[in-house]
């Protein structure tokens, strides 16, 4: 092709064979992109779709610890009350044995 000068019937085909196997090339590369474009959307859906469980779950598990974390309170509370009536009833019988004598 390059030993012929532009415009030859030589120079022609070879340019027109060049072009039909670019044309090829470039429908390859169209169809891939496609088939790559299809897995994408499609990967993509399936992200969402775990993004949305895992936040369900964080919402879940939020509410949990919330839960736990007011449990824990109460067992606070009732911890203290329970100490506050050992200590009163230790003291009462402190003071029904000493004050017997």
């Amino acid at each position: 092709m390059y030993d012929n000068p532009p415009g030859s019937p030589w120079w022609s085909a070879c340019k027109t064979e060049l072009d039909i196997r670019n044309g090829e090339k470039m429908s390859t590369a169209a169809s891939e992109m496609s088939r790559l474009s299809v897995k994408m959307s499609t990967s993509t859906e399936h992200l969402e779709k775990l993004t949305e469980t895992l936040v369900d779950s964080i919402n879940d598990l939020t509410e949990l610890l919330r839960g736990a974390k007011d449990s824990g309170r109460r067992v606070e509370l009732m911890s203290y009350v329970i100490v506050g009536v050992t200590v009163v009833q230790m003291f009462y019988v402190a003071f029904s044995v000493f004050g017997k004598k």
